[in-house]
């Protein structure tokens, strides 16, 4: 009875194990992909959501913080620490892109920088979702991310959806991060892969990585464990339909009707390709990427032309080990599968949400 019985508790802890993750990620409104792969972390059972730090990028940082909060309440996920971050890129700025611009072409998309939405960064706009009554943690993110690997080493996952900045200071304030560090996921960078299955620098530059070219080589330099891109490449593969959406509808979810009320899948107006819930749904269920390549990535900060453009290398190409990170990056998945998780993810009960 006693083997039994500790035979019955090996397999419920081992049953009972979660992945532990960190959150990094920028947003600028009440959904998008951003907000979407937030809630695929925390509607999981098998993740364990420790925190998440916000940074600059699609939304001013301070904006960004109140639409995670009311976002948290609104789904009943605020009990989660939220943890302002950077509100600046390290070097890069919205003037120096515009002067890029006026020697090297138009940015279509540039975040919190685009004209028609642009707004100080000081500023906290009214949000149509209502205003959050929870608070962020009365810490900086790099702190708070730093304290939370520290107390946990060798067991987190710490999930990129934005620009590398808040990860770049943690770095600067404490080099040992990423060997205490589980897996680094980031949600970045671009490739092509052209009929000869060859790889080549990506002229066109990834959002999250041109935001903040610095941070991102500061990141893509460091000795973490192990390094896992979804790049633009695979996430063009995807689309928040309609067909998901109405199903999504069907449930009372607190996330569901949240999703249901704010959202605009693709076809109306809305909707998109799903960038970040890839990079979510391959730590939730990694079985649903079907392709990798080992590629060695970094980017390139000459201010110039090329300037936060990615940089990829064939694993058997020798390289400087302190400049080039293998890292595992996605080239293909089961879109079936994947659409069916984020579809049971955003349909199934959470906590009741604080009014």
């Amino acid at each position: 009875m006693a083997v039994l019985a500790f035979l019955m508790v090996g397999m419920a802890s081992g049953l009972g194990a979660q992945t532990k993750v960190f959150i990094d990620q920028d947003l600028g409104g009440a959904t998008g992909t951003d907000n979407q792969s937030m809630l695929m972390l925390l509607q999981a059972p098998q993740v364990d959501v420790l925190g998440i730090g916000i940074v600059a990028g699609a939304g001013q940082v301070k904006a960004s913080t109140a639409w995670t909060l009311r976002m948290l309440e609104l789904t009943g996920h605020g009990h989660v620490p939220v943890a302002q971050g950077a509100k600046f890129p390290l070097i890069n700025s919205r003037e120096e892109t515009e002067l890029w611009e006026s020697m090297y072409g138009v940015f279509g998309y540039k975040g919190a920088w685009n004209a028609a939405r642009y707004h100080d960064p000081d500023v906290v706009p009214d949000l149509p979702i209502g205003k959050p009554t929870i608070k962020a943690i009365d810490k900086h993110a790099a702190l708070f991310l730093i304290e939370t690997i520290r107390k946990h080493p060798g067991e987190v996952v710490l999930w990129c959806g934005g620009p590398l900045t808040n990860v770049a200071l943690a770095l600067a304030l404490d080099p040992e991060l990423p060997q205490l560090t589980k897996e680094l996921v980031i949600m970045g960078a671009g490739f092509n892969v052209d009929k000869g299955g060859n790889h080549r620098v990506n002229g066109r530059r990834e959002f999250n990585w041109w935001w903040d070219p610095e941070a991102a080589r500061m990141v893509m330099s460091a000795a973490w464990k192990k390094i896992t891109i979804t790049p633009v490449d695979i996430s063009v593969k995807t689309s928040l339909s309609a067909d998901i959406m109405a199903a999504i509808a069907k449930s009372s979810s607190p996330t569901a009707q949240y999703l249901t009320k704010y959202s605009r899948p693709a076809g109306s107006g809305g909707g998109s390709y799903m960038w970040d819930e890839i990079a979510a749904a391959a730590v939730i269920d990694p079985s649903i990427i079907t392709e990798t390549r080992q590629l060695k990535v970094n980017i390139d900060i000459d201010h110039g032309a090329s300037y936060g453009q990615t940089i990829f290398v064939e694993d058997t190409v020798k390289t400087p080990d302190w400049l080039w990170k293998v890292s595992t990056v996605q080239v293909d998945l089961d879109r079936d599968r994947f659409y069916k998780l984020y579809t049971d993810l955003m349909s199934r009960p959470s906590p009741k949400p604080k009014k």
